[in-house]
């Protein structure tokens, strides 16, 4: 069974993307790799452009077994692919638990920002990204500014007294 699903990631790469499918949906009736299987056909939809075909088998494979890296994908690519098709509050759900799952992921960070910056909180999208630019950037010229910038993150309105 690993060999189909490996065999179906080729031909997603090599953009066979209904052939890809075809061999993955063998796999659906073994309890075993169901949920894996649904997780390969929905990256197979996202990367051929057709997210929304892909949320229902980001969700079934959410509901299955998967544990570790293919959770993690799983609740990222649900998150990503709803913010991508304008259902913004669903996807900062999906976001929220993908964080409380995976808070170490920071990969995740700066699509969460896009999604709170979709939904209007550009305060609280900036400051995210202020933070995560502060917290990772290995930029001698802006970790100068480090202390700034995350003091203004804080707060991004605050203004000081002129004189």
């Amino acid at each position: 069974m690993d060999e189909v699903i490996q065999s179906a990631i080729q031909l997603r790469k090599a953009g066979q993307y209904d052939q890809s499918r075809a061999q993955l949906t063998t796999l659906l009736q073994d309890a075993h790799y169901k949920a894996l299987a649904h997780l390969h056909i929905a990256w197979s939809y996202d990367n051929q452009g057709l997210e929304s075909q892909a949320v229902p088998h980001y969700l079934a494979a959410i509901q299955g077994s998967l544990t570790g890296d293919d959770r993690f994908e799983a609740l990222f690519g649900l998150a990503s692919t709803l913010r991508s098709l304008g259902d913004y509050q669903d996807a900062l759900n999906w976001f929220e638990k993908t964080l409380q799952e995976f808070p170490e992921r920071r990969e995740v960070m700066p699509f969460y920002a896009m999604c709170l910056y979709n939904l209007g909180k550009h305060h609280q999208s900036t400051a995210l990204l202020l933070n995560l630019l502060v917290e990772t950037t290995q930029s001698q010229a802006i970790l100068g500014y480090q202390r700034a910038i995350a003091l203004y993150a804080e707060d991004l309105d605050r203004v000081w007294p002129k004189g």
